[in-house]
């Protein structure tokens, strides 16, 4: 496989790589911010930083990956990769089934 992608494009073991450094649950839970262009990163930054237990660096890194995801059009098959993960709970793989069928009826 080339190593060397061109523009955004995200083959799977980066996406499961981002999805695993920034946390599943993480972009589940947060999805309709990271999706929601009208909201600035430092905006999602905020939002993250106020509700968790995570530093303004680990904020920016996680709205960094899931903001990279979503542009590089991978936004439902890291949701289906969520849904399907034996590591998540029931909870969250239930969530991201519903935003990747929600994703679907677009």
């Amino acid at each position: 496989m080339p190593t060397g992608l061109a523009g955004d494009a995200m083959n799977d073991q980066q996406l499961q790589r981002n999805l695993q450094s920034m946390g599943m649950a993480c972009f589940v839970k947060y999805f309709g911010e990271f999706s929601n262009n009208a909201l600035p990163n430092p905006a999602v930054v905020e939002i993250l930083r106020e509700r968790e237990s995570y530093t303004p660096a680990s904020c920016a890194n996680r709205v960094s990956k899931a903001r990279s995801i979503i542009k590089a059009g991978r936004a439902r098959d890291a949701l289906l990769m969520i849904a399907n993960a034996g590591n998540v709970s029931r909870h969250t793989a239930e969530q991201a089934r519903a935003l990747a069928d929600g994703l679907d009826a677009c």
